[in-house]
C-alpha cells in the first residue's frame, strides 16, 4: 500500500482501512480474535480502550505499521517485520543483520520485478518440476527412437531414429539457461536503474590532474615546464596525506615507490629517443 492518508485518530485509522480493504465489523473482530461488542463499541465512540495486542493483530490484518493506527505518520506501509512472516531463516536474517551478504545489492534485487518472476524459476529448478517435464521428454523421444529401429529394418529408419534421439534436451540445461538469462537481464536492470558515474569521475580526475599540473608549473615557461618525480610524488603524497586513518609510514613506502617509478621511466624514455637518434651505420 502507497498511499498517504490524511491525519486521523484510531477510530478513524481503522474505519477508513476498513472501507479501503472492504472488510466488515464482524470480519475484523474474526481476524484479531476479539469480540464483535467490544470492536462495535470501539468504531462507535462508545469507548475509547480497545487495546495494545488489538492494535497489533489489526495492523497485521491491514499490512500496515502501528505508527499509521496511532496516527504518528499519514503512511501506512510498515517498516519492521517479524522473521517468520517474512519467510526467512534465522540464518538468513543472521547474514543480513551482521553485514555478511551486501544489504543494498539484496534491497535492489528484491525491488526488481525480474527478479521477483526468477525467484519462481527457482522454485521450479530446486523442486525438479520442469526437469520431470524434460526427463518424460526424452523418455518419449528414447522410446520412440526403438520403436522405429525394431519396427522398420532400414538404413533410412536407423537415420531417423538417431535424428530422433538428438531431440532430447538435457534435464537441467533448459533450467540453467532460462535461470542465467533471467538472473542477468536482472542484474542489467538494476545497474540500469542505479546509473554510473563513470563520466562524473572522469571529469573529476582531470580536473584534478590539471590543478596539479598548474600547481607544479606556477612561475615556470609553460613552453618548456619542468616537473621532477619527486615535485609530483609530493603532491599526491601530499593531497591524502590528512585524510583519517591514513598510515603514514605505508604512504611515505608509497611515496618513495612511485617516485622511483616515475624515475626509471623517464630515464628509460630518455634512453630510448637517445638511440633513436642515432644514426644508421
Amino acid at each position: 500500500m502507497e498511499n498517504t492518508f490524511l491525519p486521523g485518530t484510531v477510530r478513524e485509522r481503522l474505519a477508513d482501512l476498513m472501507k479501503y480493504h472492504k472488510v466488515s465489523q464482524t470480519d475484523l473482530a474474526l481476524k484479531i480474535g476479539c469480540g464483535d461488542s467490544l470492536l462495535s463499541r470501539f468504531l462507535t465512540g462508545k469507548t475509547d480502550k480497545i487495546g495494545d495486542e488489538n492494535i497489533i493483530r489489526i495492523a497485521r490484518v491491514f499490512n500496515v505499521s502501528t505508527d499509521f493506527l496511532l496516527g504518528v505518520t499519514n503512511v501506512p506501509d510498515r517498516k519492521n517485520y517479524e522473521i517468520d512472516e517474512l519467510g526467512l531463516s534465522t540464518q538468513a536474517a543472521r547474514n543480513l543483520y551482521t553485514g555478511k551478504v551486501n544489504t543494498q545489492v539484496v534491497n535492489r534485487l528484491l525491488e526488481s520485478p525480474r527478479f521477483a518472476e526468477l525467484t519462481y524459476i527457482l522454485e521450479q529448478y530446486f523442486d525438479d518440476t520442469l526437469a520431470a517435464g524434460y526427463a518424460a521428454q526424452n523418455q518419449m523421444y528414447a522410446t520412440l527412437s526403438s520403436l522405429t529401429r525394431k519396427s522398420v529394418k532400414s538404413d533410412a529408419a536407423n537415420q531417423a531414429a538417431r535424428k530422433i534421439l538428438q531431440m532430447r534436451t538435457p534435464v537441467y540445461q533448459a533450467d540453467l539457461a532460462t535461470i542465467e538469462n533471467q538472473f542477468m537481464l536482472a542484474v542489467k536492470e538494476v545497474k540500469k536503474e542505479i546509473g554510473n558515474d563513470y563520466a562524473a569521475a572522469q571529469a573529476l580526475t582531470a580536473a584534478v590532474a590539471e590543478k596539479m599540473f598548474t600547481e607544479l608549473t606556477k612561475g615556470q615557461d609553460m613552453e618548456n615546464p619542468k616537473v621532477t618525480p619527486e615535485q609530483v610524488t609530493e603532491l599526491i603524497i601530499g593531497s591524502v596525506a590528512g585524510m583519517e586513518g591514513v598510515d603514514q609510514e605505508a604512504l611515505d613506502k608509497l611515496g618513495q615507490a612511485l617516485a622511483g617509478f616515475m624515475q626509471t621511466t623517464l630515464d628509460q624514455a630518455a634512453a630510448q629517443e637517445k638511440e633513436n637518434e642515432k644514426p644508421e651505420q
